[in-house]
């Protein structure tokens, strides 16, 4: 990664390093050789050690780490946060290890498009999203903990369950939130070229109403779109170096999530039905913001390419001082490269990551605990 980086970027980056969730050495490292391998083999590190901790987990009976003990029900919805916590973190630390030549690309592309080094205040005003989403989570995440267990007694079982799957909990979240800075990277590189071909198409228009311009102006719009179009360029191997480096763990991460969501609404259902005194299930309330965090970020990138597209059909092509063919087919050529260069952030070619996938995940969610509730009578009724 060359260039500077903004003293909080920087620090969030070294934060995602000591996570092993970004394998590339920052700008100021000593030695980056040395620095990427030692990178390398912590994720190596931490891969191993977390596969060993679900292994044991799985493999320890019931003593440990289930919380439900005694019950099929509450083992197998325990069982399938672990399976699929493996899952999310295979994906993450592989992609960690395997995929470093996209992610400096991203980075390399986001300093020479204008994403140097910038003061603070301004910065706080650049990631106010991701520093919201960031810190809220975590102070939510904290809340709920820390309430409920002042409402219900933290016993040695479930002091033991939660030290062994929280991990796995916070490692998912902080990869969303990772996933949320590049999208916000992504988004204000757009949101400045769509201002910009906003500034060209008032020029144009004004030009247009009162007559007045100067020599040479057709030639400026003309050179001022060429580097709008080859920003955009720049813009769009962005995206696609996003979609590189984060293909398998995107899915993976939401997939643990909504997992985690899905049977912990089930056994909510189940608690309720069998009288359990139990309300530990009141901590999926943070889980349920980290998918809408991730979404409304994707969201807010894929619905500016319209309005630059829009932006730039209001450059005025044809009036009295501005009638150039040459620019109205340049304006019609960069709507071809809008139009057959999409940003359009998915998972794997799966599904749009969009709002409409808030709407799916809760309508399968809902379906499910249909066939749950059908199913409650025949579960034992022994819980521990």
């Amino acid at each position: 990664m060359s260039g500077r980086l903004g003293r909080i970027l920087q620090f969030h980056l070294r934060l995602f390093q000591w996570l092993g969730f970004h394998g590339l050495p920052l700008p100021g490292d000593a030695n980056p050789t040395r620095m990427r391998r030692r990178l390398k083999a912590w994720s190596l590190f931490l891969l191993i050690a977390l596969s060993a901790l679900i292994a044991l987990c799985l493999a320890s009976g019931e003593d440990w780490p289930f919380l439900f003990r005694g019950d099929i029900f509450g083992c197998v919805n325990d069982a399938l946060k672990y399976v699929f916590a493996e899952l999310a973190m295979v994906a993450i630390y592989l992609e960690a290890l395997s995929c470093q030549r996209p992610l400096a690309n991203f980075w390399w592309l986001h300093y020479n498009v204008g994403g140097g080094a910038i003061s603070l205040r301004k910065e706080l005003h650049q990631y106010g999203r991701f520093l919201i989403t960031l810190y809220s989570l975590m102070l939510t995440e904290l809340v709920f903990h820390l309430g409920l267990w002042q409402v219900q007694p933290l016993s040695r079982h479930m002091l033991l369950f939660w030290s062994s799957y929280e991990p796995f909990v916070c490692l998912t979240y902080m990869r969303n939130v990772q996933f949320v800075l590049h999208l916000e990277l992504l988004r204000e590189q757009l949101a400045a070229l769509q201002r910009e071909l906003g500034l060209l198409a008032e020029y144009s228009r004004f030009a247009s109403e009162t007559g007045r311009s100067f020599p040479g102006f057709e030639v400026f719009l003309r050179r001022r779109l060429l580097q709008k179009q080859r920003l955009y360029c720049d813009i769009y191997d962005m995206f696609k170096c996003f979609q590189n480096a984060f293909k398998f763990s995107i899915l993976a991460v939401l997939l643990t999530i909504n997992i985690r969501i899905a049977v912990d609404c089930y056994f909510m259902y189940y608690s309720i039905y069998k009288n359990v005194a139990n309300i530990d299930y009141y901590l999926i309330l943070p889980a349920l913001m980290e998918i809408p965090a991730f979404i409304y970020a994707s969201q807010s990138c894929m619905v500016i390419v319209p309005r630059i597209a829009h932006q730039l059909h209001n450059i005025v092509t044809d009036s009295v001082c501005c009638s150039c063919p040459d620019l109205s087919l340049q304006i019609q050529n960069f709507s071809l490269q809008l139009l057959h260069q999409p940003v359009r952030i998915d998972c794997l070619g799966l599904t749009t990551l969009d709002c409409s996938l808030l709407t799916r995940i809760a309508c399968s969610v809902g379906t499910y605990m249909i066939y749950t509730i059908q199913f409650m009578p025949k579960f034992g009724t022994h819980y521990i």
